[in-house]
């Protein structure tokens, strides 16, 4: 799978004028002509009646209770928000201005309504069904996690009119068929670096939901800090996280799975194992190599040093119990074993280390394979699938089994690399998918950057029909779709000014 920005083709677009009731805004044209929805659905189909959504109920014959808190949420916080002078007014010359009926009610069928399970194999897929009338609308799903995505979509499609005073279908009847084109569609938080607040990171997931990616993969600890809460080695924490506030609990994390859970959205763990590891060392020093030597230059590729001592029984258990943790706390099928940005020296100056080399008649290169298969190895006896970086394959050529899933993150020639090897790979290159951001700016460094990721892994790099998803026409989705975003409450980053917001091909020229 490559990742690549979204391509640009010429375009020929009509250019449609809108305007409000009033008449007292300055002019405003977009002239998109595909539906208002990120990430655009597969097969869609619409019409040009106008209907009242101002009262919508929803019947389902089952008690999941995932979906009738998702109805409910969307119910009071999204469905029903309002602008009364949006920076992009809708197009209305493309529905009726007269309302042709109202939808009242919307039937949910699950195939699997009892089935809550949400991993790499979960059936995304969904129906939506708009009547072109008064009348009952249907969404159909495999399972829970469908019918979420579509709620999410309905929620994209109703619409403030400020002319009825109400909130409106436009553009019906709507056909709706809707599945992702990449099962994995991810972000990677980094909460060691930079402490994240409980509520932000759950802010970030609830966004992430709305983006329709589905994975959240959290880098906990690192180098700088161990914020987890450690039952069997609380001293981790106390001395290695930035203070007695910056920390998870076992409870917290559960909190968050189950949070991401309800939006459909997976929670993969990474234990950053054996390098960045100095953090580790300030609860456990006798665990650690070249901890925090200074000057840093030759022990460790960032400031402060610090990796695990390989050489170790101690070590093992540690990490073995860590691990143990986290796989109770987090059920996903994946779990991230790191294994990256190791220097050699760092083990070689430990004089614990090259004894037990000399003792052994080992290399470093073997004992580190060792250390790194035995670490894998008991991640896989809890049922998990390993993640790792891609140094561990492309750099330091560990032999690992090929269910082993490689993370390429430097550039973007290792994807072919990893997978001509036989591994799959996750694609997360550093050229377009990397951002230094902390709890203070993380909002509007993420969104919409990775709304137009999400876009690409949802509904890939053309449609159904073979026709090129361009960037001409997703600029001016995505322009609204910002919008939207800023009334559902998070402060995703302007593309542009406002002028060219209200007016993108006055600014969004295609390219010839």
């Amino acid at each position: 799978m490559h990742i690549l920005p979204l391509s640009s083709v010429l375009v020929t677009v009509a250019t449609m004028w809108t305007t409000l009731a009033s008449g007292a805004e300055q002019p405003a044209s977009n002239p998109v002509k595909q539906p208002w929805i990120w990430p655009l659905p597969q097969h869609w189909d619409r019409g040009q009646k106008t209907l009242d959504a101002s009262h919508i109920g929803f019947d389902y014959d089952h008690h999941n209770p995932i979906l009738k808190k998702a109805i409910k949420r969307y119910t009071k916080d999204v469905f029903y928000l309002k602008d009364e002078y949006p920076m992009i007014p809708y197009n209305w010359t493309t529905t009726d201005r007269s309302l042709g009926g109202a939808l009242r009610s919307l039937n949910i069928v699950l195939d699997h309504p009892d089935d809550t399970h949400l991993d790499l194999d979960t059936d995304e897929s969904y129906e939506l069904t708009i009547p072109h009338g008064s009348g009952r609308g249907t969404i159909k799903a495999k399972n829970v996690f469908g019918a979420l995505h579509a709620l999410e979509t309905l929620s994209q499609i109703i619409q403030w009119s400020p002319v009825h005073r109400r909130h409106v279908i436009p553009n019906a009847p709507w056909s709706i068929k809707d599945y992702p084109k990449y099962a994995y569609r991810g972000l990677l938080l980094d909460t060691a670096r930079h402490y994240y607040p409980k509520d932000d990171i759950k802010k970030v997931i609830d966004t992430m939901s709305a983006n329709k990616f589905n994975t959240l993969h959290w880098h906990m600890l690192d180098s700088t800090s161990f914020p987890f809460q450690s039952k069997a080695y609380p001293q981790l924490s106390e001395k290695g996280a930035y203070s007695p506030k910056h920390v998870y609990s076992p409870g917290d994390l559960e909190e968050i799975v189950q949070f991401a859970k309800e939006r459909g959205v997976r929670v993969i763990p990474e234990v950053e194992a054996p390098g960045h590891a100095t953090s580790w060392g300030f609860g456990m020093p006798d665990i650690v190599s070249c901890l925090n030597v200074v000057p840093y230059t030759g022990y460790t590729v960032q400031p402060p040093s610090g990796q695990l001592n390989i050489a170790s029984n101690k070590t093992k258990q540690v990490v073995h119990k860590i691990i143990d943790e986290f796989a109770e706390l987090f059920p996903d099928s994946m779990f991230h074993a790191s294994g990256d940005e190791v220097v050699y020296d760092c083990w070689t100056n430990d004089t614990t280390v090259a004894k037990h080399l000399k003792d052994n008649d080992m290399t470093i290169q073997e004992l580190f394979s060792d250390f790194v298969t035995e670490m894998q190895d008991h991640i896989r006896s809890k049922n998990k699938t390993v993640i790792t970086w891609q140094e561990s394959i492309l750099e330091y050529n560990l032999s690992l089994p090929l269910d082993t899933v490689v993370q390429v993150w430097v550039g973007s020639s290792g994807v072919k690399a990893v997978t001509e090897k036989g591994y799959r790979t996750i694609v997360s290159s550093q050229d377009y998918l990397y951002l230094d951001l902390d709890h203070t700016n993380f909002e509007s460094r993420i969104w919409p950057r990775a709304s137009a990721l999400a876009h690409t892994l949802w509904s890939g790099y053309e449609n159904p029909q073979g026709e090129k998803l361009t960037s001409d026409d997703a600029i001016l989705r995505l322009l609204p779709w910002r919008e939207r975003m800023l009334l559902r409450g998070t402060m995703a980053a302007p593309l542009n000014q406002g002028y060219c917001t209200r007016n993108p091909l006055d600014c969004f020229q295609p390219l010839s």
